[in-house]
């Protein structure tokens, strides 16, 4: 039997087969969809790619199916094959993002509710034909209660400031009734910034040892189609029906992951903080899973690369200390030095390709120009650069120099572009013009590895290591000195400065309610809205995303 495309493609130890489903037409170059998955795009926020995830799950649950599949790679050795269908919701998206005529008569001089109605209806008429809004008057008494409404649910929106076309806005994906595909003005699904980061998210999630717990709590907490959000959207949206669908989910290579494993608790751990609406929830949601986005990239990588060793840790400067002072500066240095992971991952993936027994055959081949840019189309889906001399085809190793170079030298929307998005978008990276670019939390970031990791009032020391071994995150001495694996005399910063560092947090976490001193030498790490907990501090409000 022929071996179709997919199954010529060269893929890392241990990864699953792309399946015969995947459409590869518009892949020029296969090297990091093989190492970390098709595909991670810097241009989907972590917001973007938990709303891409949920509606995924939203699909599943209108299909009477679970949320996550009964098998996974992990026990059936092939890849998932999902299908799922995209709410165009067009009438909705027109009253949130387009329309600027409603507040405008809602806020004018009329006090003649007809004449508001006509006038609107009028407009929608000749500035966007086709577009069938007239039952909003049966679905609403006044034309003031339609205009609170939208006026109402565009508080919702997801990232508010960004510049996107109307056609790529969300809001907060509260129920099948609030959910956007991604198109554009044709209405053809062009995935402009959802470009399946979240099908990755999904397929994680899917493949952790917690899905079947994590698909329940899912289904109770995320995907309820009654909340008060998701019927007012349904008032103003409509019963319209029409969606677009996507062929097949994305590739994710790695059947089972740690990292996998780490993301579900960590949903787990946020789906279970009941005294947490879901509308507030979602925000910390988002940052532990760009998190551990961040971290699977540099996770693979390292396997990559084949170091046995923890990756490099993310030092954060808490202190934010003005100029190059020694935290920043190390802090800095570690941001670098995790940038230039992802380019040594794909040098070590083409080296494992060249020190095969197929390429070395192609080097001891007569023929071997012609085999080599045959084999190489066949296993990165890349052909080399037309020679100057239409009669030479360039010799094999040309041919893997050139593809090396590409491959490491992406332009663009790149793995490592997507790493520094993601971290900045969480709330983790800091960069300014005139000081460079470092690891900084903010203190929704500190909030959510909160919520997602305190249960019980935990010592502050204890959060600390706890922030080390779960998503090598440093700041005090102590972890600095076992992460970085150093005597104290050999720290990487002075040690006054670490433990002002680690002092620091210490404050942050005081005042937005999430530590408690009780002495000198005692002070805890409290989650007041858990439900085993009772906050000794005033009852904190979650911090504005």
């Amino acid at each position: 039997m022929t071996k179709s495309r997919n199954q010529h493609l060269q893929l890392t130890a241990g990864a699953v087969r792309v399946p015969e489903t995947q459409n590869l037409s518009s892949v020029k170059l296969w090297c990091e969809y093989a190492i970390w998955g098709l595909l991670f795009h810097d241009d989907q926020s972590p917001w973007l790619t938990v709303v891409e995830a949920l509606q995924i799950c939203f699909h599943r649950k209108s299909e009477g199916e679970a949320v996550f599949t009964a098998v996974s790679p992990a026990d059936s050795g092939e890849h998932e094959v999902i299908t799922y269908r995209l709410r165009l919701n067009n009438g909705l998206r027109h009253m949130l993002f387009r329309d600027r005529e409603v507040i405008r008569i809602a806020n004018g001089q009329s006090v003649d509710d007809k004449a508001r109605w006509q006038a609107w209806l009028d407009t929608l008429s000749r500035d966007y034909a086709g577009l069938e809004l007239g039952f909003l008057q049966n679905e609403f008494d006044t034309f003031g209660e339609m205009a609170r409404s939208v006026e109402l649910l565009r508080t919702a929106e997801i990232e508010a400031q960004s510049a996107k076309r109307w056609t790529s806005r969300h809001i907060l994906p509260l129920g099948p009734d609030m959910l956007f595909a991604d198109v554009n003005d044709k209405n053809s699904l062009d995935r402009k910034f959802m470009r399946r980061t979240g099908e990755m998210l999904y397929l994680m999630l899917n493949r952790s040892a917690s899905r079947e717990e994590l698909g329940k709590l899912v289904q109770e907490r995320l995907l309820d189609a009654s909340s008060p959000w998701n019927r007012l959207a349904r008032r103003l949206g409509g019963a319209n029906t029409a969606s677009v669908s996507d062929a097949h989910i994305g590739y994710l290579p790695m059947p089972n992951s740690s990292v996998y494993d780490r993301l579900a608790v960590d949903w787990l751990s946020l789906l279970t903080l009941q005294n947490i609406p879901v509308e507030n929830l979602l925000d910390p949601l988002e940052r532990v899973s760009g998190l551990m986005q961040i971290l699977y990239i540099l996770e693979r990588a390292q396997d990559i690369i084949g170091d046995d060793v923890a990756i490099p840790p993310f030092f954060l400067d808490v202190l934010g200390a003005p100029g190059n002072n020694p935290i920043r500066k190390l802090s800095a240095n570690q941001f670098k030095r995790h940038r230039s992971m992802p380019v040594e991952a794909i040098g070590a993936f083409i080296d494992a390709f060249a020190s095969s027994d197929e390429w070395r055959a192609v080097l001891d081949s007569a023929a071997g120009g012609k085999e080599a840019m045959d084999l190489i189309a066949a296993r990165f889906l890349w052909k080399p650069s037309w020679s100057p001399n239409p009669d030479r085809t360039p010799d094999p190793e040309e041919q893997l120099t050139e593809l090396r170079t590409q491959a490491q030298n992406s332009k663009g929307h790149s793995i490592t572009s997507t790493f520094s998005n993601h971290a900045k978008h969480i709330g983790m990276l800091r960069a300014q013009r005139s000081s460079g670019t470092w690891y900084a939390p903010s203190d929704a970031f500190l909030e959510a590895l909160v919520l997602a990791n305190v249960t019980m009032p935990m010592e502050f020391g204890d959060f600390l290591n706890r922030l080390m071994t779960r998503y090598r995150i440093v700041i005090g001495p102590e972890e600095v000195r076992a992460a970085f694996n150093v005597k104290s005399s050999a720290l990487p910063a002075p040690l006054a400065d670490l433990k002002e560092n680690e002092r620091r947090l210490e404050d942050r976490l005081r005042v937005l309610g999430f530590l408690d001193r009780k002495s000198d030498d005692c002070a805890f790490v409290i989650n007041p809205f858990h439900g085993t907990q009772t906050a000794n501090n005033g009852a904190p409000q979650l911090v504005d995303a």
